[in-house]
């Protein structure tokens, strides 16, 4: 997994990979592993092994990455892009119902990318930090 400044590993829609249950289980943390699975078992009544819980991140390989079909990475990596932010069409569609979707942390990817965009990514981590907002991905 790539990092950015300061040790985050800033997803290319904005997101703080290592802030994330998935990737922080798939690296590690076997008490968040063991929660996920039976997540999967009591609300969806699916039976996820652990080794199925997986992900190096949206600059990671395909097969070792939680949402392999995400519109938004495929569509960064297909423009060349690092982040949304770098796109002559941000913010697009694919991006805007991300951030509608009902989960609370995803709200918060387009403005975070906004702050991004004008400050640039070492001066917005920065300024997370000097706010004590290290974790804004759940």
């Amino acid at each position: 997994m790539e990092e950015d400044a300061n040790g985050w590993s800033v997803a290319i829609c904005g997101l703080n990979c290592a802030k994330c249950d998935m990737f922080e289980a798939s690296h590690g943390n076997e008490k968040l592993m063991e929660e996920i699975v039976e997540w999967f078992r009591k609300e969806r009544n699916e039976s996820v092994k652990p080794e199925q819980i997986r992900c190096e991140g949206c600059r990671g390989p395909l097969d070792a990455h939680w949402s392999s079909d995400c519109k938004m990475m495929l569509c960064a990596k297909e423009k060349g892009h690092r982040y949304c932010f770098q796109c002559d069409d941000f913010p697009c569609k694919i991006l805007t119902d991300f951030a509608s979707d009902g989960m609370s942390h995803h709200r918060q990817t387009v403005e975070n990318l906004k702050a991004m965009k004008r400050m640039g990514l070492d001066a917005w981590i920065a300024e997370q930090e000097a706010g004590g907002k290290r974790e804004f991905c759940p």
